[in-house]
């Protein structure tokens, strides 16, 4: 289950990046528009949230353990784990990655149609022939998209951010899971916008 898990991260970042002097302030227009990612920092996925607040929000019986994992060769993308023991689910966690427009150069507008663009679509999986579908969710005050068969939640952030949840927790039902997204969500996001003051 464990090389499951990693093997769909793994897969899930790379069909990410295929859709695919610094500034330190999150605009205050929501939809402001794009700018050029070299001039963009991303606040480390490990500072978004801490392990405490992970281990309330999803009533963890063990303590959450966070691992940096950020590839140091890609630029645009940053990432955390955070696990804990399950006896209901082998390698029991949480992701959060946060990337930048990767091909800014060729389509500036890539993350502010990202998620219609998953409402609209849905997204293709390895092994499968119909995309997944994604439904609507608030995402602490921004539009987001989440498909509960793919334990997956997207959003954005001034139109420059792309934030992806993924669980990997099987007692959550769909109502649950939604619930706890948007208060790691609150978090991440407020914390997010702290960083790059």
């Amino acid at each position: 289950m464990r090389q499951l898990f990693i093997l769909l991260i793994t897969l899930s970042f790379f069909a990410c990046k295929n859709d695919t002097g610094s500034s330190n302030t999150l605009s205050n227009v929501p939809d402001a528009p794009p700018v050029d990612p070299a001039t963009l920092t991303i606040p480390s996925s490990c500072s978004l949230i801490s392990a405490a607040e992970v281990k309330d929000i999803l009533d963890t019986k063990s303590d959450v353990n966070l691992k940096d994992a950020t590839d140091p060769t890609n630029k645009f993308s940053k990432s955390c784990f955070f696990r804990w023991d399950d006896t209901d689910t082998p390698n029991a966690g949480i992701m959060i990655q946060i990337q930048t427009n990767s091909v800014y150069s060729e389509y500036p507008e890539y993350i502010s149609n990202y998620i219609k663009s998953k409402l609209e679509n849905g997204e293709m999986a390895m092994g499968n022939e119909a995309p997944f579908k994604f439904s609507k969710f608030d995402a602490s005050g921004r539009p987001g998209a989440y498909s509960f068969e793919q334990a997956r939640f997207y959003w954005t952030l001034d139109n420059n951010y792309v934030c992806t949840l993924f669980f990997n927790v099987s007692t959550l039902n769909e109502k649950k899971m939604v619930r706890a997204a948007e208060k790691i969500i609150e978090k991440v996001n407020s914390n997010f916008a702290k960083a790059k003051k």
